[in-house]
């Protein structure tokens, strides 16, 4: 029985010694196949650059970011320190945990925004991908830093000016997918911003601190919700998306680097005929500032219906005293959200001239646009937000 003792732990000894081998072996393994694993702390984000920090080449380069503090944080993502700049290079960032599916894009000359404002929780890990295509000797590097809040920025401006309220007009508090927003709502005189030669309302802080803007006006041109009676359910497939794309690459793309990359809503769960935006809205009266549908990223976009009524607006009632009608648009502007379809014909909702909101309108007949943006949660600005003195991008 001693000797068969003896063996055991002999066994058991050797057995111990392979292991520990086989963990130093493998980390000396892994240390040579992949060399520019890279880890970097910031407070209490850290980043796991899994196939390197700096682009290099061609291919898709993996990285997380987890939170190991006790408080939910904002941070952004860019693409600096580039060298030997070609503008044939794209690339693609996605993220199934963080609900971002950035299309591909032409690497610029400066810094890249490729997406700022991600809210990540407390515990949390989430992990990235960045697709590069068309790159032959351009590198670059990744970089993620934490979004403090400071005073200056302009969200904080517009709460130090503003006093919460819970009356019909005024700065108003709610919720939505990313946390506390703030709105204007009714006939406010203080959400005037002027940016890229353009005047615009403040809509809503946005619950990451981006600050929303719809144009105060209509754009030149009026364009089909969708000219199809079909596809039209996928917002980013229709005629009004395009036409954004081209308003963005004709008056704001030179103000890129102040727009963020936000996410906007797409929805189009229905019972029937009736889309549930009708529902919530018309029949139930119970609108909300969360997506009930896909969200979809983009630094373009229009209101939902939702959002309408927030501002003050009414389904099938005329309304001119709230700060989304202007006595000098004249047609009806499109708003995302749907409302019925029958077997031949579809309705969104739209905004009539009267502020009224309302869906007698088909989809494939013209009427306005009025683009909707949202500025960077680190934008500074002067002013006061009147007519007389508006916000300023600075």
């Amino acid at each position: 029985m001693r000797i068969v003792y003896k063996r055991s732990l002999t066994f058991i000894a050797l057995l111990i010694v392979l292991v520990g081998c086989i963990g130093v072996g493998y980390l000396f393994y892994d240390q040579v196949i992949d060399p520019e694993t890279l880890v970097v702390v910031s407070d209490e984000l850290s980043i796991n650059y899994l196939d390197s920090s700096t682009i290099i080449g061609n291919g898709e380069y993996r990285f997380s970011v987890t939170n190991s503090g006790v408080n939910d944080v904002y941070y952004e993502i860019r693409l600096t320190d580039i060298s030997g700049f070609s503008s044939d290079v794209t690339y693609r960032l996605s993220s199934t945990d963080a609900s971002i599916q950035v299309e591909e894009v032409h690497l610029s000359d400066e810094d890249n925004m490729v997406m700022d404002n991600i809210l990540i929780g407390s515990g949390e890990t989430q992990n990235f991908t960045l697709a590069v295509t068309n790159n032959s000797s351009t590198t670059f590097k990744i970089e993620v830093e934490k979004i403090e809040d400071v005073e200056e920025y302009f969200y904080m401006t517009i709460l130090n000016q503003n006093e919460i309220t819970t009356g019909e007009a005024g700065l108003l508090e709610s919720e939505d997918d990313d946390g506390t927003t703030y709105y204007f709502r009714g006939e406010v005189e203080n959400n005037y911003v002027q940016f890229a030669g353009l005047s615009w309302r403040i809509v809503r802080i946005n619950g990451n601190g981006t600050v929303k803007l719809v144009l105060d006006g209509v754009d030149d041109t009026v364009v089909r919700y969708n000219e199809e009676a079909t596809g039209y359910e996928d917002f980013k497939e229709t005629d009004v998306y395009d036409a954004l794309v081209s308003y963005y690459d004709n008056h704001l793309s030179n103000y890129d680097k102040y727009i963020a990359n936000n996410r906007y809503c797409s929805e189009s769960g229905k019972s029937d005929d009736t889309y549930n935006a009708y529902t919530r809205i018309v029949t139930n009266e119970i609108p909300t500032l969360n997506c009930l549908g896909k969200r979809f990223t983009s630094k373009i976009g229009l209101l939902t219906a939702d959002e309408v009524v927030y501002a003050g607006g009414v389904y099938d009632e005329e309304n001119t005293a709230y700060y989304l009608y202007n006595s000098e648009i004249e047609s009806a502007w499109w708003v995302s959200s749907l409302s019925n379809s029958d077997e031949d014909d579809y309705y969104p909702f739209v905004v009539g001239s009267n502020g009224d909101l309302n869906d007698d309108a088909s989809g494939t007949l013209y009427r306005s646009l009025r683009p909707v943006i949202s500025l960077n949660r680190t934008v500074k600005v002067t002013g006061t937000g009147t007519s007389t003195d508006p916000y300023v991008v600075s």
